[in-house]
């Protein structure tokens, strides 16, 4: 058996080493953190595919935008030519005349007014001889 000197206080032995009462160590619970670490990485995993299941998916709709695009750009360029063949002066020309029943003009004639404003004295006189008051008043 052991004696008392072995579990006496550290001050009260003065001549022996400094000696201290130690407890059991606890119990690790290294069964809660295996889990818990498991846990992460299997959600870690789960995001990951997730991400790059979202990253696939929009590259596929990325795809079909594109590809949208490729037609609606040919599509843009065949009007463009179409207009542009609409467009010649022969093409107006024929489609006024054949589809509009438009006759081809003439020479340009210009009306040209040799008027000057009137004075208040000859305003009187002039107003019975001017032929274009009239229409224009009754224009208004």
């Amino acid at each position: 058996m052991r004696s008392n000197h072995a579990l006496r206080a550290p001050a009260a032995a003065a001549d022996g080493p400094d000696l201290a009462v130690v407890r059991a160590p606890r119990p690790r619970h290294r069964l809660r953190w295996l889990l818990l670490t498991v846990g992460l990485l299997g959600v870690s995993v789960f995001s990951a595919v997730s991400l790059n299941a979202l990253a696939a998916q929009g590259a596929v709709r990325a795809r079909a935008l594109e590809e949208r695009v490729d037609i609606a750009q040919r599509e843009h360029a065949h009007l463009v030519a179409v207009v542009a063949a609409l467009d010649t002066p022969g093409r107006i020309k024929q489609v006024a005349e054949q589809q509009l029943g438009m006759l081809p003009g003439g020479a340009p004639r210009l009306l040209v007014l040799d008027r000057t404003l009137p004075t208040d004295e000859t305003a009187d006189a002039a107003a019975t001889d001017d032929l274009l008051k009239p229409v224009l008043a009754a224009e208004r």
